[in-house]
């Protein structure tokens, strides 16, 4: 596979060129693909989108400017300069796909799909880093795990690679089938059902189901990586016409752990005697380990290529990521939040070697639709009950459906505070932080509890 031409683009999504084909048609392109018009860089191609507010068509002048080679759109994006070219679509995202399947088609590296209502970056990062220490490969850049994401991580796709670890993601029956569909990946990872995204799947069995399209798109020789001590998990594969190999803590699984330690931000355990050692905060990211494990097994390595591999893992920004306030502790986990990966949080922070008081500054858990006041109450339950924080700072629209659930556990309504900003928050928690706290935030993504953290830590 060579580096696709203009005239490829062009076939590939069944488009025109605006005037003529341009003068380098032929010549494979030299840059990548890119959305944001202000990503865009000497010979890239800028994938001109419609949007909630406006159409990337208006900034066709500003990614040529920045040096892209050309552009895809579904509008007419005036004068295009005689060196670059420009190429009209009747369906810009759909476009994006037929570019991405001709792309897959001309790749012969294994592909690896994740998904899962929890922990899919980490662990997608964590294979990459297994597969990359040996191999020649590449994973989904930040979070490009949406029907656009996919298409632009696949884009980026090159000859010589042996592998391809893509996160799939979705709010909805059918968007995980579509997305495998267009990957056609060999290994099928499925980290764990959660909560997540109620609101659009509109049930946990929905939810189920469509973690379940990931298999369904697997090939008779491909390979199910999944959770064993997730139960709803155990009844999927019943319905898996695929190899699984199955991970966890339980010893009824392929690949279990043993000698579970997590201290000072390494996370030690025992793989088949073989000894991991991972610089990563939390018990949680256990089953995560195990799949990189399992993928790198499959791909022929060996356990130790796997270890040494995993001692060098640098985890992603908030995501448990561990700093020091003012001879505090400060933990930020804003990335995203479902009340599965919150519960994972609160037994971080009720696990942590703290001399001090634990507080816990929390964002809403969104898109949980009708159980969103049920699940934020119970979350103020498993402040208290699960983790024994000694301080809640709630934040959002739900705040007050999480204090008085912790009220109701028998947290002091002293030591329940309810604001409604992130920067509300930070000043709560600089009023009453000391020498030896440790605190955690978290919220889900369009809570940006990062502010929180950006106020805190500009007071360290």
């Amino acid at each position: 596979m060579t580096r696709m031409t203009p005239t490829q683009l062009l076939d590939a999504t069944s488009g025109r060129w605006q005037a003529s084909a341009p003068p380098a048609a032929d010549e494979p392109l030299s840059g990548g693909f890119v959305i944001d018009s202000r990503e865009a860089g000497r010979g890239d191609v800028f994938w001109a989108l419609g949007g909630a507010r406006t159409h990337g068509v208006k900034f066709v002048a500003e990614a040529f400017a920045r040096g892209a080679a050309g552009v895809v759109t579904d509008q007419l994006p005036g004068e295009v300069p005689p060196d670059k070219f420009a190429i009209i679509v009747n369906d810009a995202v759909e476009a994006l796909g037929h570019a991405a399947a001709w792309r897959r088609r001309h790749f012969d590296g294994r592909v690896v799909a994740v998904t899962g209502s929890v922990g899919k970056t980490t662990t997608r990062q964590l294979i990459d880093q297994v597969l990359g220490r040996s191999l020649k490969g590449t994973a989904s850049r930040r979070n490009h795990n949406n029907h656009l994401g996919v298409p632009l991580s696949m884009l980026a796709w090159s000859a010589d690679q042996d592998y391809a670890v893509l996160e799939l993601g979705a709010s909805a029956v059918g968007e995980i089938g579509a997305l495998a569909e267009l990957a056609a990946p060999h290994v099928g990872v499925i980290t764990r059902i959660g909560e997540a995204h109620l609101a659009g799947f509109g049930s946990r069995e929905a939810i189920l189901s469509a973690k379940a399209e990931l298999l369904s798109c697997l090939p008779m020789s491909g390979v199910a990586v999944l959770n064993g001590d997730d139960s709803q998990l155990r009844r999927l594969a019943v319905r898996a016409g695929v190899r699984a190999v199955w991970v966890g803590r339980g010893l009824n699984n392929d690949i279990a752990a043993t000698r579970i330690r997590s201290s000072n931000g390494q996370l030690e355990l025992c793989v088949d005697k073989q000894p991991l050692r991972v610089p990563i905060w939390g018990r949680h990211h256990v089953v995560g380990v195990l799949a990189a494990v399992a993928v790198g097994r499959e791909f022929g390595l060996s356990d130790a290529e796997i270890a040494a591999a995993l001692a060098e893992f640098h985890c992603p920004p908030m995501r448990c990521e561990v700093s020091g306030v003012r001879g505090a502790t400060l933990i930020n986990d804003a990335y995203n939040s479902n009340p599965t990966a919150m519960r994972a949080a609160l037994e971080l922070l009720r696990d942590f070697d703290s001399p001090g008081q634990r507080i816990i500054v929390c964002g809403d858990m969104r898109e949980l639709g009708r159980e969103s006041i049920k699940l934020h109450r119970t979350l103020g339950d498993e402040v208290v009950t699960l983790c024994g924080a000694d301080v809640l700072v709630a934040c959002g629209q739900f705040a007050d459906e999480v204090a008085a659930g912790a009220r109701a556990a028998g947290m002091p309504p002293a030591r329940t505070i309810i604001c409604h900003q992130p920067e509300e928050a930070a000043r709560h928690v600089n009023r009453l932080l000391a020498p030896g706290d440790v605190v955690l935030v978290k919220g889900s993504r369009a809570t940006e509890m990062d502010r929180c953290v950006e106020v805190l830590a500009k007071a360290a």
